[in-house]
């Protein structure tokens, strides 16, 4: 059994494959319209994005195949939240429309770029994509659960163009993909 092989039983492996072969089901239950049971099910899966990560950390359990993964699971799932956000709660997105789609666009062209140059997703793990996200999940719990909130959403909007913009960076400038790189304010140069 080759390395790759051996390397997707690792048990964050195992959760990053479930929730990406989760994704087709979700887009299907936003087909459908049942709101409340996408919600349970997607804020499931944003705990076991965190629990991979977590595990494969405090472990040592930390791959390759783990981090491209991970990566791709997020790209599968940032893709059905927006489209679940234009089903569900467009009513309440449309007044922001233009920062809305910008949001789409900067996770879309920082993975199609990375596919471009390097013929993978990117799967960086920068701390301000991670802080993004987090500020993105709760947002998405806060939407679905208490209504929108602008405060929130905007600082969510400033934290996701600065995490654009630091990937952009190290897409540009590296001459390889490498993974959980922490960012510009802990790395003076690029190896």
């Amino acid at each position: 059994m080759t390395k790759i092989n051996k390397d997707i039983y690792y048990i964050p492996n195992l959760i990053s494959l479930y929730r990406l072969l989760s994704v087709p089901f979700l887009f299907y239950v936003v087909y459908l319209g049942n709101e409340k049971f996408f919600f349970y099910w997607f804020l499931f899966n944003v705990f076991t994005d965190a629990l991979d990560g977590f595990i494969a950390r405090r472990f040592n359990m930390q791959t390759s195949l783990g981090a491209k993964l991970d990566s791709t699971a997020d790209f599968a799932m940032y893709l059905l939240a927006m489209a679940a956000l234009i089903r569900f709660k467009w009513h309440d997105l449309a007044p922001y429309k233009i920062s809305f789609f910008l949001l789409i666009f900067y996770y879309l062209f920082i993975d199609l770029f990375a596919l471009f140059k390097f013929k993978e997703v990117a799967s960086l793990h920068l701390i301000s994509a991670k802080i993004s996200g987090v500020l993105q999940a709760i947002f998405f719990l806060l939407l679905f659960t208490k209504g929108f909130v602008p405060f929130l959403y905007w600082l969510m909007f400033v934290v996701a163009t600065f995490s654009f913009i630091e990937n952009m960076y190290y897409l540009i400038k590296l001459p390889e993909i490498k993974s959980n790189l922490k960012g510009l304010f802990w790395q003076r140069k690029i190896d």
